[in-house]
């Protein structure tokens, strides 16, 4: 996609310090590629908290007779 947009020399200046990219469009590339991995990351992790917590909450109302890895295997597998 072609498109121009108007960078802070600033930041463009910082960048280069931390990037190998020898020119502007493979640093901005490199940028987006970036913001996107940490993303991915982020949604990784909070997906992981959700299924903790929901594990947290099944364990409070029950009392554990079983052995707890028997539990999460259960629930790992019902997905």
């Amino acid at each position: 996609m072609r498109t121009n947009i108007e960078l802070s020399d600033q930041l463009v200046a910082e960048a280069r310090k931390y990037s190998k990219a020898k020119s502007k469009r493979a640093l901005v590339e490199e940028a987006l590629s970036a913001f996107l991995a940490m993303k991915a990351e982020e949604r990784r992790l909070w997906t992981y908290k959700d299924r903790l917590n929901g594990l947290l909450v099944k364990t409070m109302a029950v009392r554990l007779r079983s052995d707890t890895r028997e539990i999460l295997r259960q629930d790992r597998d019902s997905r």
